[in-house]
C-alpha cells in the first residue's frame, strides 16, 4: 500500500476524472486497483478509461475522451439492452413500461417515441441502462401503428433507503 509520499499510478477516465490510484491488475475488460490509505479492492470496467500513467511513466491508453458531455442522468445517456450481461455489476433501480403516443404515423416512429419515453421515466429514476424484457409492435393494416417496451432500470449506485437512521 503506498503512503502519501510515494508516486501512484493514475487512471484518467473518458469523462476526465483523474483518479490517484495504485493499479493492482489490468485485463482485457477491467481494471482492479486499490485508493490510498484504504485497502479495499476496486474494479472499474476498461471502457471508461481513457488512460493509466503508471508511477514508472509508462502511458497505457485505452479509449478516446467524451468529446460532447451529457449530463450522467441526462436521457440521451440512458441505453437499453437485452444482454443480462450488461447489467451484472450495476443497481436495480425499479420497473418501467413505456407506450408510444396513439397518434404515432409509422412503426418507426411509434417505436422511437416509445423508446425515447422509457429513457426519459429511466433518466428520472437516475438509471444508466434499461433490460429490456418485452417489446411489443401493436395496430394492423389501417390502424395506427403502436408500440410498447418493458423493463428494469439499472444505476451505477444503489438506490438510498428512505428512514435508514431513524433510531
Amino acid at each position: 500500500m503506498a503512503s502519501e509520499g510515494e508516486p501512484m499510478d493514475t487512471i484518467i477516465k473518458v469523462e476526465g476524472k483523474v483518479m490517484p490510484v495504485d493499479v493492482i491488475k489490468v485485463t482485457t475488460s477491467y481494471v482492479r486497483f486499490t485508493i490510498p490509505d484504504n485497502d479495499e479492492l476496486f474494479t472499474i470496467n476498461r471502457k471508461e478509461i481513457h488512460k493509466i500513467i503508471y508511477k514508472n511513466g509508462r502511458v497505457e491508453e485505452y479509449n478516446d475522451m467524451v468529446v460532447m458531455m451529457i449530463d450522467e442522468y441526462s436521457w440521451e445517456a440512458v441505453w437499453l439492452t437485452e444482454d443480462p450481461e450488461d447489467v451484472v455489476s450495476l443497481y436495480k433501480r425499479g420497473e418501467i413500461k413505456s407506450q408510444s403516443s396513439p397518434s404515432s404515423r409509422s412503426p418507426k416512429a411509434a417505436k422511437k417515441n416509445a423508446t425515447i419515453r422509457l429513457q426519459k421515466k429511466a433518466a428520472a429514476m437516475k438509471g444508466m441502462v434499461v433490460l429490456v424484457k418485452k417489446r411489443q409492435a401493436t395496430g394492423g393494416y389501417g390502424e395506427f401503428p403502436g408500440y410498447y417496451i418493458e423493463g428494469v432500470v439499472y444505476g451505477t449506485e444503489p438506490l438510498e433507503e428512505e428512514g435508514e437512521d431513524i433510531m
